[in-house]
């Protein structure tokens, strides 16, 4: 039994091992596509080599910086990026 408290209580949930693309593998190999989203969420699918390196770099730079006390030079380019159409009139950059 599990001491995780989900969000039911309708049955136990399976235990994910693995991960392959847009699923997510459990234990007995059953595969889900993990559709899901939110605000702590990145939807890139799972086990990308680019995505995984790209995360270990920025890791060994900085895993986190909480935006309610400093910033950082990628979430101030991103946020240039996304405002830019707002300021500019043009199209999202690629």
């Amino acid at each position: 039994m599990s001491h995780i408290f989900p969000r039911h209580t309708k049955g136990s949930l399976p235990i994910a091992q693995r991960c392959d693309g847009p699923y997510i593998v459990d234990e007995n190999g059953k595969r889900y596509l993990d559709a899901s989203g939110g605000a702590a969420v990145s939807c890139l699918g799972h086990s990308d080599a680019e995505v995984i390196a790209a995360i270990q770099e920025k890791a060994g730079q900085l895993s986190f910086a909480h935006t309610g006390f400093v910033s950082s030079k990628p979430a101030e380019s991103l946020a240039d990026r996304l405002i830019a159409p707002a300021q500019d009139g043009t199209k999202f950059p690629a």
